[in-house]
């Protein structure tokens, strides 16, 4: 099952595109979720920024002052209703905190079930082994979070194996994939995984 999560942030991915189960409108979310004409199943949070009304989607409504922001509810929520793949779209803009506080959250589920997406750009978490899909000449950034991490790359210009990567000195930032697939593992820590599908101005 996969749910796809609509944040309050900037929202430059066209979200009819996307495939999903289940829909869920974060808050301020549900309007990009309105524009685009798709009509959520679940509205979620504080509802410090939607006052709207959607007929017929269920509303789980939490207060303002609380210790989770509202994308972190909305992950839980998901996985608590059978949720496999959770998608977060509409996630980034001028809030760096809320974004960082989005790669925190990437660490609290299994690795790659929580994934960011924009038009130029996913953010996955892996801890353990994992190939994924590339095109030769994308930008790649591999960073670790929650402190070092032992990590083997494949597949990009710079492979490393077994190498740590000290959490102050982030040398895994640009390097290039060679091919359509390649493979991450870190044998300590873990690393978030940007995969920059479009050149980043």
């Amino acid at each position: 099952m996969v749910y796809l999560l609509s944040l309050n942030g900037s929202c430059d991915i066209n979200l009819r595109d996307l495939d999903f189960n289940v829909l869920i409108g974060v808050d301020g979310g549900t309007n990009h979720l309105l524009k685009a004409g798709l009509k959520p199943d679940i509205v979620i949070g504080d509802f410090d920024s939607f006052s709207g009304e959607v007929e017929g989607a269920e509303r789980i409504t939490y207060p303002v002052e609380k210790d989770e922001i509202d994308a972190e509810l909305a992950i839980r929520e998901s996985f608590k209703r059978g949720a496999q793949i959770v998608k977060i779209t509409c996630w980034r803009g001028e809030r760096a905190d809320m974004e960082y506080a989005l790669y925190l959250l990437l660490t609290a589920f299994p690795p790659l079930s929580v994934k960011l997406l924009s038009r130029k750009l996913e953010v996955v978490y892996i801890s353990g082994k994992a190939t994924l899909s590339a095109k030769a000449g994308e930008k790649w950034s591999i960073l670790p979070i929650g402190g070092d991490a032992v990590v083997t790359l494949e597949g990009f210009k710079y492979e490393i194996f077994e190498k740590n990567m000290p959490h102050d000195k982030p040398y895994g930032v640009s390097n290039i994939a060679l091919r359509d697939e390649v493979a991450i593992e870190t044998k300590e820590g873990g690393v978030l995984v940007f995969r920059w599908k479009k050149e980043p101005s």
